[in-house]
């Protein structure tokens, strides 16, 4: 299973050590504009866990993700 991109991920410390003040509150308006976007749609706040690729649960988690939808597209 190939991963798509859904997703973009910020890194708070990468935000702490690189953006000034301004661009975090550009970055925190962004953040709540798409946030209120979902609850005005019927969605909920968007709550993800984030593996990093050097971690040690990369690949498994990669895979256990692919065996699910790998058994989801069976049952069709």
């Amino acid at each position: 299973m190939m991963g798509e991109e859904r997703y973009i991920v910020l890194k708070i410390h990468d935000i702490t050590e690189c953006l000034s003040f301004e661009e975090k509150q550009q970055l925190d308006g962004i953040q709540r504009k798409l946030n209120e976007y979902r609850l005005l749609n019927g969605k909920q706040s968007l709550q993800c866990a984030v593996v990093e690729s050097d971690w040690p649960e990369f690949e498994p988690t990669w895979q256990a993700i692919s065996d699910r939808v790998d058994s989801a597209n069976c049952a069709i």
